[in-house]
């Protein structure tokens, strides 16, 4: 739904038990509330939205049903949903009520305006409703081998260096996502959840470069002697907090958590260059790994909301910026837009410090695997 932050917390707690006086009234007037903005948001991108729309548009679903009196239907509906709305705000208390009716004016006016020309050719047909473009395939696998090569390269370097080439946290992170996304949630359930069994695998032996490495990096501390156990709790907690972040944030798809701890990663890299002042368990092939399998897998995410199984590429690559860049529905939200573009711009600063780092020690860039 297109709503503001804090009134999608409230739509969201519609399920929840509340204990304040008023809040059965206003959690019955957020039923119709819910609906309204629903119908808004289909409209609008009845209007605005993709060139082909899906079947699970409302409008798009009215049209198929009752054809040229779509629009006549929809409104009789909105209507009743709209007086159901205003008798049970009558129950609800002034600060609730001025609030709901706000949100409503806000981001519900779609409902009851003027709804677009039917555009039947453009619908989805039944068969082709599921399912992701041979481009969306393509370019998460071209994400898989960019990590792969990052993967192997960071394996390769820590063992030749006798350290660990992940950032800590990001280790903990990314450990615990593979493990989340690959065992615990739809196991097997597509290419990208095998892949991350996988990814968990190959992280397993970075993670056990950390306990083997890591204590050596923080001598004369508390963490360098209550290194290991320290090491059991981090993956504990990160475990639990990647876990509940899937299911609390709605991620299934893994796009929230994912693009966060790829940017904490890219942050941390920077950060351990500089710490370590020199460029040990780190290479370009490693830097240029993650920048480019990050890069394929922003579009993977892209393509799954600008193509279909029918369409497989873009009209234009143009068009395909635009309506990837203004597009406001999950799997590719503004978040994970502004997320992304942070990591590629860390990830490129990133490149750039590390060859003048292997340059200034003597080292070859690209011969440093």
């Amino acid at each position: 739904m297109e709503l503001a932050p804090s009134e999608l917390r409230v739509v969201r707690d519609l399920g929840r038990s509340w204990d304040r006086p008023g809040a059965e009234a206003l959690r019955e007037a957020l039923r119709p509330a819910e609906t309204l903005a629903y119908v808004a948001w289909d409209v609008t991108r009845y209007a605005t939205g993709p060139e082909t729309i899906e079947r699970t548009n409302i409008y798009a679903a009215f049209i198929d049903t009752h054809g040229a009196a779509a629009a006549d239907r929809l409104r009789d509906e909105v209507a009743d949903f709209k007086a159901q709305l205003e008798k049970r705000l009558e129950s609800v208390g002034a600060a609730d009520r001025e609030r709901l009716q706000r949100a409503v004016a806000l981001h519900c006016a779609p409902a009851w305006g003027d709804y677009p020309e039917p555009a039947p050719e453009r619908h989805e047909e039944e068969a082709t409703a599921d399912g992701v473009s041979s481009a969306v395939v393509l370019f998460g696998m071209l994400c898989v081998v960019g990590w792969l090569v990052a993967y192997v390269a960071i394996i390769y370097r820590g063992f030749a260096d006798q350290t660990y080439g992940v950032p800590l946290a990001a280790l903990f992170a990314n450990l615990t996502w593979e493990f989340a996304y690959g065992f615990l949630l739809d196991p097997l359930g597509d290419y990208f959840h095998t892949a991350s069994i996988f990814g968990f695998l190959v992280d397993a032996v970075i993670a056990w470069q950390v306990w083997k490495y890591g204590a050596a990096q923080f001598p004369d501390s508390a963490l360098g002697r209550y290194f290991r156990p320290l090491f059991g709790l981090f993956v504990a907690l990160a475990l639990s907090v990647n876990y509940h972040a899937f299911i609390d944030l709605a991620d299934p798809d893994g796009e929230y958590t994912g693009f966060g701890i790829n940017l904490m990663m890219s942050i941390l890299y920077i950060k351990m260059l500089e710490d370590r002042g020199s460029p040990a368990g780190q290479s370009m092939y490693i830097a240029l790994g993650k920048w480019l399998g990050t890069l394929c897998a922003w579009i993977a995410t892209a393509l799954t909301v600008t193509t279909s199984p029918q369409r497989t590429w873009p009209t234009s690559w143009s068009d395909f910026g635009r309506k990837a860049l203004g597009n406001r529905s999950y799997p590719l939200t503004p978040l994970i837009n502004v997320m992304y573009g942070w990591t590629f711009l860390l990830d490129a600063a990133y490149c750039v410090l590390l060859d003048r780092r292997l340059r200034a020690a003597g080292m070859s860039p690209w011969r440093r695997f």
